[in-house]
């Protein structure tokens, strides 16, 4: 008897409801851990206008029993990522596995510095370019996650984060552990334009190395990539528009060299890729027909494939 009672009361409830809670929570964890600004708000939802355009006929409640905890997993890796990445940084830096050094090449060749990006530049251009480049290594991706998340997406959402830093990641590695290449500002001797505070000379070095490739531009050009297979136009064009200027900011704050961001473009083209041949293969033979079964029953979807 008591068992009859406790499925009428789990039917009874709208576990939809419960579901929209529990992601606009996470959603907004994972601002408050990148201390968003209200203008990194504003960009979110903008881009999450049209989000009807793109959403795939999938009932919200199977979705969200695999679309909240694989979220997690993304908001869990975001919140301890960062202290990986810089330990990485610091293990080369101090084992200096550098074979090629490249400042002198690199500063040899013509417009490849990207002073030609800042014939106009003004303090509120500065600021605005300082605010994107901050904010664009994770925000590009994050803006795509989330939003592929409400188009109740499995596929998109792991789409976009094999395509930025899953993959990324341990593929760039090997680029910034052979080659030495410094920041353009730092070789020639101009100021920091991002104004960062080093508090001794081994920190500096640390921050101003791994050059090549760009991976602010590599993450952006990839987000930008995928965006652009997306229905809705306001975040194609949200999106090609924000990334575009991350990739610009690069430049315009004598950050990266103009090798370093075709580099950067040419990789992300890479990882995307790869990251649709992995989602092919993992989605055709490695995805167990019952899980396929169970997660597209009630729609009018008849093909096999994880939800695109």
């Amino acid at each position: 008897m008591n068992k009859l009672k406790l499925n009428e009361l789990v039917k009874s409830q709208d576990w939809t409801m419960f579901g929209i809670i529990a992601s606009i929570y996470l959603v907004w964890r994972i601002g408050v851990v990148g201390n968003w600004t209200k203008e990194c708000w504003i960009l979110l939802l903008i881009c999450l206008l049209g989000v009807r355009k793109d959403q795939i006929d999938v009932d919200w409640r199977r979705f969200f029993l695999f679309g909240i905890p694989l979220l997690g997993v993304f908001y869990y890796f975001y919140g301890s990522g960062n202290g990986f990445w810089w330990k990485i940084a610091n293990w080369m830096f101090e084992n200096n596995r550098h074979p090629w050094h490249w400042d002198d090449y690199m500063n040899a060749i013509p417009l490849n510095t990207g002073g030609w990006a800042r014939w106009i530049a003004t303090p509120f251009l500065d600021k605005a370019m300082v605010w994107i480049y901050n904010y664009g290594f994770v925000l590009s991706l994050w803006i795509c996650l989330v939003r592929s998340f409400w188009t109740r997406s499995i596929k998109k959402m792991l789409s976009y984060a094999l395509s930025g830093h899953m993959l990324q990641f341990p593929l760039i590695l090997p680029f910034y552990n052979l080659i030495l290449l410094h920041e353009v500002w730092y070789v020639n001797k101009q100021p920091d334009l991002l104004h960062r505070v080093f508090t001794d000379q081994n920190s500096l070095l640390v921050a101003v190395m791994n050059c090549f490739p760009s991976m602010h531009t590599s993450i952006s050009f990839a987000m930008l990539l995928l965006a652009l297979r997306e229905k809705d136009r306001i975040f194609k064009t949200m999106m090609v528009t924000y990334c575009a200027s991350i990739i610009f900011s690069t430049l315009y704050l004598q950050i990266h060299w103009l090798i370093d961001v075709f580099a950067g473009m040419l990789f992300a083209y890479g990882t995307v890729k790869l990251s649709d041949f992995l989602i092919r293969i993992g989605s055709n033979r490695m995805l167990p027909a019952k899980f396929k079964s169970f997660y597209r029953k009630g729609t009018q979807t008849a093909d096999n494939h994880l939800p695109v």
